[in-house]
């Protein structure tokens, strides 16, 4: 009998789960990068925080806030409006 090309014994993740496994991890890059000092990676984290993209949203870990490269720091940043 041919094949359809399909294996029965793979587990078939729902494409919502791996979006989600992605941004997880893109977040966890960005993060990354941000402590490291890249200043756009920064802002991106910022955003990904308040936005709650790839991470539960939460302000508070971006108002006052900013990266350098010892980790978090006082700052006037703030991206509320």
């Amino acid at each position: 009998m041919a094949s359809s090309g399909a294996d029965s014994s793979h587990h078939r993740v729902p494409l919502s789960e791996v979006v989600s496994d992605c941004v997880k991890r893109w977040f966890q890059d960005s993060l990354r990068e941000a402590k490291s000092g890249d200043v756009s990676m920064q802002v991106l984290v910022g955003q990904m925080y308040y936005s709650g993209y790839g991470v539960p949203r939460d302000a508070q870990k971006i108002v006052g806030k900013s990266l350098d490269d010892k980790g978090f720091k006082d700052s006037v940043i703030c991206l509320e409006s």
